[in-house]
């Protein structure tokens, strides 16, 4: 599907929609604790449609906000993970739970996402871990999963952590995790361990990765889950380069790694403060200037960010942005060649990308969608300082995270013409 934008600022206020990383998070932990647990305010997009549908297959049901699990028990041999990685890594140790073999399959750019790290540290352990052709994906696994010490890499991606801390405590014995390189997007394995500990469940942090006592249980419970800072950031940049944006459902106290939007903005110049009167963050209009952003904790926020570079005074430099290059799309090709089609200058290299800025975009160009929900979702706010209608492809792909995202667009006053 395409989506046809006529150039128009935002503004007005926005209820933004529930965390996905914390959606994630939550209905797993629920799943592991017997007996029916409540998460209200799960949301709703084809990444949770597969976590849902993952543990479905192991036996959980979903009834409305109530989430009823007595234990895993296999249904179905087969999980199709769609094209989500948090579905897949978090999955596959909680999989191997069951002592059974289950095989993992996804979609798309999702097949060929690395599993190394899962590859490596269960060579040396008695479960399997198969790949059954030349992709990474379809993969066989079995359990049982055994306490122990578990060594693996932290610089591909976080999510293999927190598979495994959902899984550890619930075996017979103590386990540790052990780092071999720094761990980066430190702040999602942090709502993992927030999430396990709303269902009774806990981890002791040590320098080098992990202690997980053993014989845990995870506790039914009832949690509403907060609102997502990584979508936030859209609508904060629409404020910086358009008009006056409040957005609500946001808590100011949450340890969400992409909460640092509100302060990169506010360093380059923009305004974004909360009210707490209005209990919700206001972001103002404002011309930005360029700066050094490091993406090695907040990979999400890489190609919105880019969009601001794109509008702010002089050259901001992007560091660390190879993680970039392994999600949906390769964001860093992806955002290069958006920002070029808009007239801007890029320079970019395996692990840096500087962004030339200029006052507005050029009009009357196609943007490439990447079948990549944050790449559609940074082209239609770049489009609000366009000069031309731009058409932006694969517009269906913000349903992997923000289903009503262009409603939610059209609302504040944005003007968009869909067409298959």
């Amino acid at each position: 599907m395409n989506i046809t934008i006529i150039p128009h600022p935002l503004k007005g206020e926005v209820a933004i929609v529930p965390s996905k990383s914390v959606s994630h998070r939550n209905i797993i932990a629920a799943s592991l604790a017997i007996g029916t647990s409540t998460v209200r305010g799960v949301l709703d997009s084809d990444d949770i449609t597969a976590t849902k549908e993952a543990l479905s297959a192991l036996g959980v049901r979903f009834d409305g906000n109530n989430i009823i699990a007595n234990g895993l028990d296999v249904r179905r041999e087969w999980i199709d993970c769609r094209e989500s990685g948090s579905t897949l890594r978090f999955m596959i140790p909680v999989a191997m739970l069951t002592g059974k073999r289950i095989v993992f399959e996804g979609r798309n750019r999702l097949v060929k996402r690395p599993l190394d790290v899962f590859e490596e540290m269960f060579k040396t352990s008695d479960v399997t871990f198969e790949r059954l052709s030349d992709d990474w994906l379809p993969v066989s696994v079995k359990g049982p999963l055994k306490a122990g010490e578990y060594v693996m890499r932290g610089d591909v991606s976080s999510q293999f952590a927190s598979g495994m801390l959902f899984a550890l405590p619930l075996l017979q014995g103590d386990s540790r995790i052990r780092l071999s390189s720094a761990l980066e997007s430190a702040g999602y394995v942090d709502l993992t361990i927030q999430a396990m500990s709303r269902f009774g469940v806990f981890v002791t942090k040590m320098d080098d990765g992990w202690f997980v006592k053993g014989s845990q249980r995870y506790i039914p419970s009832d949690v509403r889950t907060e609102g997502d800072f990584s979508q936030a950031a859209f609508c904060m940049v629409a404020g910086t380069i358009g008009e006056r944006l409040t957005l609500t459902n946001l808590d100011p106290d949450s340890i969400q790694g992409d909460k640092e939007i509100v302060d990169i903005i506010n360093s380059m110049g923009g305004h974004i403060v909360f009210d707490r009167g209005l209990d919700a963050y206001v972001a103002t209009p404002g011309q930005t200037r360029a700066a050094t952003i490091d993406l090695s904790d907040i990979p999400d926020l890489g190609p919105v960010l880019m969009v601001l570079a794109g509008l702010s005074e002089g050259t901001t430099r992007f560091m660390n942005v190879g993680r970039l290059r392994l999600k949906e799309s390769d964001r860093v090709m992806a955002m290069k060649d958006m920002l070029e089609t808009f007239g801007a200058t890029v320079e970019e290299d395996q692990d840096d990308v500087r962004v030339t800025g200029l006052r507005r975009f050029k009009g009357d160009v196609t943007i490439n969608g990447y079948n990549d929900h944050r790449i559609v979702m940074a082209a239609a706010v770049a489009a609000i300082r366009a000069d031309g209608p731009v058409t932006i492809t694969d517009a269906q792909a913000v349903n992997k995270s923000w289903p009503s995202f262009f409603e939610t667009y059209a609302s504040l006053g944005g003007e968009c013409d869909e067409r298959d």
